[in-house]
């Protein structure tokens, strides 16, 4: 009796009913401008996330078979083990749906667990059951046109079972898919870095090719042995690497490899992998790097498909297609990110839940940190509150920074492009209670500081942020980038994860614990500062240990792997 009066009272919202405003901001991000009210007829896609049962349980079983010394160390859970932590409860599943059938409308589920719905509605609908004002707003640089809300509210009734609504309050941003995206004209000033490795050949100073990745992080070239792993590269708004420029790559810089890698498509929003002559974009470099350094791991490239030209739609489509997979690659890298006040925090922190799900289930998720230094692409007044880099904000994900070579050619230093910051919508993980406070104890931080000094510190680490890469059939050297960072790094943790999977061992999982525990596995890199390429006076300094340049530094395969050795 007392469930169905529950009902009873969602059916009731629209007239006289008591809202919560779940999302508001004051004006449209720069570069939109309103142009008006969005037709009442207009159908809109949304996408509800609902509230899940126990994300608070999930996160700690997470960090216990993440934790190395924790009795449950690489103990995964299964899909249905997860499902049972995020589903949405049966009362919430009921009142939101009787809501919304009351109003003429139906769901679709877009996780097996059912946690996020999609609804398609009118905007005269979707005005008055979210007491929302859709209007249409204009990108000034690319006349795209996309119809938001600058509020949304749920019935005060239903707040508990609804999370989030997207597209909503975060506005559309457009990946840049030209390989010239990757290239960026940078200086830094260093005082201290990383010495020489001594197998470093001045050639490696013109042309970062795989044999010197391998040379300075002591990676190792002998095949992979069979194991049941795939190492995944994940490409967003049906970007494609181009297999030809794939296999010309290999044979000029790994001639000892097949050449005719095998690459399997994982295919969200009906995402390709179509091989025109022209048109891939910078995922091809990434995919170059994956294979050469992968000595036979079995690769795969996700490809999500153009929703609207907004990459946090896709974002979310690719995490719920991943999530409710029954079967998931061990390793995957993601380049891109976006400044954090780009995106709503609700929406944040529900993708941020489902890269958790993928953690519990032992994924290694790596992302890349973005060029953006301790600012943003702006503009900003007085370029503060600092920004900070997302999806790798997350503390669920591993960061990864990127790196150069000194002026004198002597050393690796911090690039000072690479993103890094505090994070304002993540608060800081027990990971990093130890490392974070140090740092900001030598800067002097405060509570008035330009950035969230409570909150996730990013990057985790940093690699060489420049690489060789062949774009249709022509050799150039001008990539750079932590997408190519990101990349060198995850393509580490898929050679261990192999030795491991090879040994009968489970794989590493997420690795941020590990990596926490491990700092002696970076070679620490102290850099003079890492300058925001939009404020060229505001800037994080690198220092000893862990800092939000390069977190511990770059990798030592070899240091790594005495580590997974222990485990």
């Amino acid at each position: 009796m007392f469930k169905s009066l529950s009902i009873l009272g969602a059916l009731a919202v629209v007239v006289g009913a008591e809202f919560t405003v779940i999302a508001r901001r004051e004006n449209p991000p720069t570069g939109f401008s309103r142009v008006g009210s969005s037709a009442a007829d207009q159908t809109l896609n949304l996408r509800l996330a609902l509230v899940q049962k126990n994300i608070s349980g999930l996160q700690d079983t997470v960090y216990g078979v993440s934790t190395p010394g924790s009795s449950r160390y690489g103990q995964y859970l299964s899909k249905e083990e997860v499902e049972a932590y995020v589903a949405p409860t049966d009362d919430s599943v009921s009142q939101v749906n009787a809501w919304l059938a009351s109003n003429n409308l139906t769901s679709s589920p877009m996780t097996s667990a059912g946690d996020w719905i999609a609804v398609n509605m009118s905007v005269s609908q979707a005005n008055q059951l979210f007491a929302a004002d859709f209007s249409t707003f204009q990108n000034e640089d690319t006349n795209q046109t996309v119809h938001r809300t600058l509020s949304y509210s749920v019935p005060r009734t239903l707040r508990a079972s609804i999370k989030a609504v997207h597209p909503t309050t975060t506005f559309p941003v457009t990946l840049e898919r030209k390989l010239s995206s990757s290239v960026a004209n940078t200086t830094a000033t260093t005082t201290k870095a990383a010495p020489l490795r001594a197998s470093i050949t001045p050639d490696c100073i013109l042309s970062w090719t795989p044999a010197c990745f391998q040379a300075l992080y002591g990676i190792p070239s002998t095949p992979a042995a069979p194991a049941a792993n795939v190492f995944a590269v994940a490409g967003f708004q049906n970007d494609f690497a181009n297999l030809r420029d794939v296999q010309a790559f290999l044979q000029t810089f790994r001639p000892d490899l097949n050449p005719n890698p095998t690459v399997t498509l994982i295919s969200v929003d009906d995402g390709i992998n179509n091989q025109l002559p022209a048109g891939a974009g910078p995922i091809t470099i990434n995919m170059e790097i994956a294979t050469a350094l992968t000595n036979g791991v079995s690769v795969a490239y996700i490809s999500t498909g153009s929703v609207d030209n907004d990459i946090f739609s896709e974002f979310l489509d690719e995490a719920n297609f991943l999530v409710s997979s029954p079967n998931l690659p061990q390793t995957i890298v993601q380049p891109g990110t976006y400044r954090e006040s780009l995106i709503s925090p609700e929406i944040a922190e529900s993708l941020c839940n489902s890269y958790a799900q993928l953690a519990a289930r032992g994924v290694s998720y790596i992302m890349a940190t973005g060029l953006w230094g301790a600012g943003g692409p702006g503009p900003l007044p007085n370029c503060v509150p600092f920004d900070a880099p997302f999806p790798a904000s997350c503390p669920f994900v591993t960061a990864v920074g990127g790196t150069e070579w000194t002026t004198d050619d002597t050393a690796e230093a911090a690039w000072s492009p690479s993103g890094g910051g505090f994070s304002r919508i993540f608060s800081r993980p027990k990971y990093q209670d130890e490392v974070v406070p140090a740092y900001l104890s030598t800067i002097g931080a405060t509570p008035s500081s330009p950035f969230n000094i409570s909150g996730r510190g990013i990057p985790d680490l940093a690699a060489m942020n420049q690489a060789t890469y062949i774009d249709q059939g022509v050799t150039r050297t001008d990539s750079s980038g932590t997408d190519n960072s990101a990349t060198i790094f995850a393509s580490m943790i898929a050679l261990l994860t192999n030795e491991r999977i090879a040994a009968g061992k489970p794989g590493l999982g997420f690795l941020n614990p590990l990596i926490y525990q491990n700092k002696g596995a970076f070679n620490d890199i102290s850099a003079a500062i890492g300058e925001s390429s939009a404020c060229q006076r505001v800037f994080f300094n690198g220092t000893t240990g862990w800092d939000p340049v390069t977190g511990f530094g770059s990798p030592s395969y070899t240091k790594l792997q005495e580590v997974c050795n222990k485990l």
